[in-house]
């Protein structure tokens, strides 16, 4: 069975999961103008943006399951091949409706994307280095996530709207050619494959981290809060200070580079000591950037708190990610990891809600408050952390 050990096995899914977010991240510096031009006011914008997390919270978990059973990477292919054709529904969009619909199809895709993806690597990955596997494959996503909307800025300064669209349509079709042509099923799904685990000999999650895995997935549900909060309110907060969509994509080539960079040098931290204390240093982190936001005003501050926040994310994720692993099922691991990025987007549907609702309400910076007061709720869930007997014993 490939592992980390072998550089070229587990490159492509890593590959794959870079050109798929770049392409999707084209679109951010932009979407709400482009929605809100519609006719939408912030409420619908957060509708529309969080109606994407709300089909995978409802697809995730059975999409996942079925991977346990026929395998992953078919399942993959058909996510992917969305990433392919739906951008150009966008083009054609007339009204605020076709783009719930777009958005909802766009959700369903992505649910046989993102978890299939975490547990075709966990697969791969030896239990000692899943950590770093993780820290990979965020720095894999938020790279992508920093470079797309810098690059989709640009072309919408430059060429138009419609420019990131197309290129986000040949960027879904490279990276389902890149799964297809370079990503294998693991082996051992070929053993597992056609059978259902018996849910009461195998259990989900192991005795006594019931709490740990509900704390961990916070972790993801607050990455997927601040993904629905760039998403919908980052453009209006740059306006405000006189920042055009080219900044705000430089303020996310920060946000996604310090998040990328540091999920690498976390991620194999989180292999080596407690994966607790990385969780609970990255919350707080991310809790004490947003809580400053509201107090600045120039592109350095907001780039740098910005970088904070990435840092936060870094730390926290690949070690939640791994814990998760570690106390949890491996027969059952695409449904684990359906659940798991389910957290992540109820984050993505609450993100967006909030946003658009508390801005209508109190305005820009009434929203950033909110999400402060989340963060540091979420920080505080996880000191309820439990480290595995495994990692204990190291």
């Amino acid at each position: 069975m490939p592992t980390l050990n072998d550089s070229s096995s587990l490159a492509p899914h890593y590959l794959a999961i870079f050109v798929a977010v770049l392409g999707f991240s084209l679109v951010a510096p932009f979407f709400p103008y482009y929605v809100m031009n519609l006719g939408a006011s912030y409420t619908m914008l957060g509708f529309i943006v969080s109606v994407y997390g709300a089909m995978q919270l409802l697809t995730q978990i059975p999409i996942g399951r079925l991977s346990d059973r026929i395998g992953r990477k078919k399942i993959m292919l058909i996510g992917l091949a969305t990433f392919s054709f739906l951008p150009l529904f966008y083009i054609f969009a007339r009204n605020t409706t076709e783009l719930l619909f777009i958005r909802a199809l766009g959700g369903l895709g992505a649910s046989a994307v993102w978890p299939i993806a975490m547990a075709l690597i966990i697969d791969q990955a030896k239990s000692e280095n899943r950590g770093a596997a993780m820290g990979h494959y965020n720095a894999a996503f938020f790279s992508a996530l920093a470079l797309g909307p810098l690059i989709g800025g640009m072309l919408y300064d430059h060429l138009g709207h419609n420019a990131p669209f197309y290129l986000w349509a040949i960027l879904g079709a490279a990276s389902l050619l890149v799964v297809y042509f370079r990503v294998d099923e693991p082996e051992k799904m070929s053993v597992i494959m056609g059978t259902v685990p018996s849910r009461g000999d195998d259990r989900l999650i192991e005795p006594g981290y019931a709490l740990t895995f509900m704390a961990c997935s916070s972790v993801v549900l607050w990455a997927g809060i601040v993904g629905g909060f760039n998403f919908t309110m980052l453009p209006s907060l740059a306006a405000g200070l006189g920042f055009n969509a080219t900044y705000v994509g430089i303020i996310y080539l920060v946000y996604g580079g310090s998040t990328a960079l540091f999920n690498i040098y976390f991620g194999r931290q989180a292999d080596r000591g407690s994966k607790k204390r990385l969780i609970f240093a990255g919350c707080l982190l991310g809790a004490l950037c947003f809580a400053a936001l509201p107090l600045a005003k120039a592109i350095i501050a907001v780039t740098m708190l910005f970088a904070g926040l990435g840092m936060g994310l870094g730390m926290a994720n690949p070690a939640a990610a791994a814990l998760i692993a570690d106390t949890t099922s491996a027969s059952r691991r695409g449904e684990v990891y359906g659940i798991f990025n389910t957290a992540r987007m109820s984050g993505v549907v609450i993100g967006p809600l909030i946003a658009g609702l508390t801005a209508d309400l109190h305005g820009v910076e009434g929203s950033v408050r909110a999400f402060a007061i989340l963060a540091i709720a979420i920080t505080l869930l996880t000191l309820f952390v439990r480290e595995s007997i495994e990692e204990r014993c190291r």
